[in-house]
């Protein structure tokens, strides 16, 4: 299972990853162009975004690779050999790539092989992935490239996308661009992921008095204002509907609407609740107290008992049907 050595790891801040491509050109569901741009210029540390869940999954992707190559090899018998290095544009110095593996012999095949897990198959390949294998190409020179997929139901599928000059030439423009802004230290436009709200949150920020909003800064408050206003009234409506359904249904716990949604209602379970504030309370009030008296040790006996609620709940869900 090759992974990326330090020095690969160190090159992704000189330069564009075929990987980012998809975020710089606006079709990555879990990345966008500011994110990738904080880490270029040093501002944002990559890791700071992943959490616990998102790293397991990207460890079961990486030890399933050679599963899926394998098991694809096997499937069609076509070679296969992985390419365990960094692979440079080479008009372009600031683009590269870190293909999965290539069919053999290289020469006569000229393709690329990228694997991807998935919890469901594909209908068609998705934009980030087309993006993504479209610069592998535009970097190797590959006329092809095979994306084999491995779901958790059976063998893996393969799909094969052929080189797009048009869509390449696209992408190198967009990738230019980008690559100005960074050298220029000119950020893209701020947005509302993970990377940005974690930039600004983290950053020390020097303190100033109270200032009077700017009229862009106003027109920004107004339009956050109205986006509020609009979130709370469907917020409202929801729960509206969702009683309506939950009255329809009189009690029972599964309806399905045929092409629509699955409703499902749990049968009711106890769930405890803490009331937080009222530990935190209690805890300050008893710390004060032993400071006071300098004891050792606290008995919370009398007020434990009131920090959990138990009560019933069903749960109410509606789930939108894949067909």
């Amino acid at each position: 299972m090759p992974r990326l050595t330090q020095d690969q790891l160190d090159e992704r801040l000189k330069g564009i990853g075929a990987s980012e491509m998809p975020a710089i050109a606006g079709v990555d569901p879990y990345r966008t162009a500011l994110e990738v741009y904080f880490i270029k210029v040093g501002e944002l540390d990559p890791e700071a975004l992943i959490d616990e869940a998102s790293r397991g999954r990207m460890e079961r992707g990486h030890r399933l690779e050679d599963v899926a190559l394998q098991w694809d090899k096997d499937i069609n018998g076509d070679a296969f050999e992985r390419v365990n290095r960094t692979v440079w544009h080479p008009r372009i110095p600031f683009l590269y790539c870190h293909p999965d593996a290539r069919r053999k012999p290289w020469t006569t095949s000229r393709r690329l092989i990228e694997v991807k897990t998935s919890n469901r198959k594909w209908t068609e390949i998705p934009r980030n992935v087309e993006v993504q294998v479209q610069t592998q190409m535009a970097c190797t020179g590959a006329l092809s490239c095979d994306v084999i997929l491995l779901t958790f139901d059976g063998a893996p599928y393969r799909w094969t996308v052929e080189r797009d000059e048009d869509l390449i030439s696209a992408l190198l423009q967009v990738a230019e661009t980008f690559w100005d802004r960074v050298m220029r230290l000119d950020p893209p436009p701020m947005d509302g992921s993970t990377g940005a709200t974690h930039w600004l949150n983290t950053t020390r920020w020097k303190s100033e008095p109270e200032f009077r909003a700017d009229p862009d800064q106003t027109e920004v408050i107004r339009q956050l204002l109205d986006v509020k206003r609009k979130i709370s009234a469907f917020e409202s409506e929801e729960e509206r509907l969702t009683n309506v359904l939950k009255f329809s249904m009189a009690g029972a716990g599964r309806m399905v609407a045929p092409g629509v949604a699955r409703v499902t209602w749990t049968a009711p379970t106890v769930v405890r609740s803490t009331k937080w504030k009222e530990v935190a309370a209690d805890y300050r009030h008893e710390l004060e107290w032993l400071k006071e008296t300098q004891l050792t040790e606290i008995d919370f006996g009398e007020t434990e008992g009131k920090w959990t609620t138990e009560r019933e709940q069903r749960t109410f869900t509606v789930r939108e049907s894949e067909d």
